[in-house]
């Protein structure tokens, strides 16, 4: 099967690639999908493809003509310029697999699914977005609900398979009238070889750490501030941000960082691609800390979890269904609560073992071949469906 995955929300500071859950999610299919025969073609920025080939995935890559820095306008000439596909891709057959509900990733599968009768359009939705999101602009977030509404009316009317990642997200877009085709799925994680890389590593060097975005939403700039409030109790206490961000948000942490005086307590890690590494600093913290105002699943979640790591994170109604009592939850926005457990959790070792023993037992579920396998299963019947149908 001919499966062309469209990515082109990806963008890089510095040379370096973002990198988010939903990145890792197809990404980890697609590589699965290729080793059982199928033929993987990726469109995407350049950035993009520096992501694929650095998290292992060797493919057919279309480059997209669209802009690979993060900015306002650069969000804006993604949605402009998206509509226009390579050359090579004009008479593309097989299925056509939009990895979110943005019109930057809807556009290129329409315009490929208009091309004929032999393309099946697949298209993931990860998140319903409010009209205003905690943690970022007026501006930012109604762009961010506009182009995310578009896509969706698209995927209503000629998605021809809709994979909401989690059952929620089904909910959700079933809200907006979206009921026809809509699979649930999940997310998860790569158990065996986080857990090996895990079991190597000894030495506990962070008391916390952060991975994620380094976004407003993301919590990021709530970090900061728990952290300060931890150091006044336990003065040597450090946390590892891991993670991409822009200059002007890079700047800003730096600054609160110096201003709280806590520049010993706090390492920036920089974006970790590779996955040893990644796994063994996750590994080598007590405490996995996650105070975001948004997620629909929230991989790095599991991802501490199979590192054995426990995890504190803000009570989201979207994720708290998937990941239950395994967790610690937070008042959302409760920053001197979100401190206070932590200070709770680095004195009771014995609490910490339990959560990582449950974390460990519940995320084995939730493996990448078992995850890459139901989405073929899904995808394969509707395309025989398909082929009957337009014979």
């Amino acid at each position: 099967m001919n499966i062309l995955f469209v990515m082109n929300g990806i963008g890089s500071v510095d040379g370096l690639s973002g990198i988010s859950g939903g990145d890792v999610r197809w990404i980890e299919i697609a590589k699965r999908w290729q080793s059982d025969g199928h033929e993987i073609h990726v469109l995407t920025p350049k950035a993009g493809v520096s992501l694929c080939q650095r998290l292992g995935l060797q493919t057919h890559f279309h480059v997209s003509e669209v802009p690979n820095e993060y900015s306002l306008w650069a969000y804006l000439q993604r949605v402009l310029k998206a509509g226009s596909l390579p050359e090579a891709l004009n008479d593309f057959h097989g299925v056509v697999y939009s990895t979110t509900e943005h019109l930057y990733d809807v556009l290129p599968a329409l315009r490929t699914r208009g091309s004929g009768n032999d393309v099946v359009w697949v298209a993931a939705v990860h998140w319903v977005a409010p009209l205003k999101r905690k943690g970022t602009t007026m501006l930012n977030s109604l762009l961010f609900f506009f182009n995310q509404r578009l896509g969706l009316r698209y995927i209503k009317k000629k998605a021809d398979i809709i994979l909401a990642v989690s059952k929620n997200t089904a909910e959700q877009i079933g809200h907006l009238g979206i009921e026809n085709n809509v699979f649930p799925v999940a997310a998860g994680v790569d158990f065996q070889r986080i857990t090996k890389a895990a079991s190597e590593t000894k030495a506990k060097k962070y008391d916390a750490i952060f991975m994620k975005r380094f976004q407003g939403t993301k919590g990021v700039f709530d970090i900061v501030d728990v952290w300060k409030d931890v150091v006044r109790v336990k003065r040597n206490a450090k946390l590892g941000m891991i993670g991409l961000g822009t200059k002007g948000v890079l700047t800003k942490l730096r600054k609160m960082v110096e201003t709280y005086r806590i520049e010993e307590n706090v390492d920036f890690l920089g974006p970790i691609y590779d996955f040893n590494a990644k796994f063994s600093i996750l590994a080598s913290s007590k405490l996995f800390v996650l105070p975001s105002y948004e997620e629909n699943w929230a991989i790095v979640i599991g991802e501490a979890m199979a590192a054995g790591v426990p995890v504190l994170c803000y009570d989201l109604p979207e994720i708290k269904p998937i990941w239950e009592n395994k967790i610690v939850w937070v008042p959302r926005g409760d920053k001197k609560a979100f401190a206070s457990k932590v200070l709770e959790l680095l004195d009771g070792e014995q609490a910490r073992n339990e959560l990582s023993e449950i974390g460990i037992e519940f995320i084995r579920k939730y493996d990448w071949h078992g995850i890459a396998e139901k989405e073929m299963t899904i995808i394969a019947d509707s395309v025989r469906s398909h082929e009957t149908m337009n014979k």
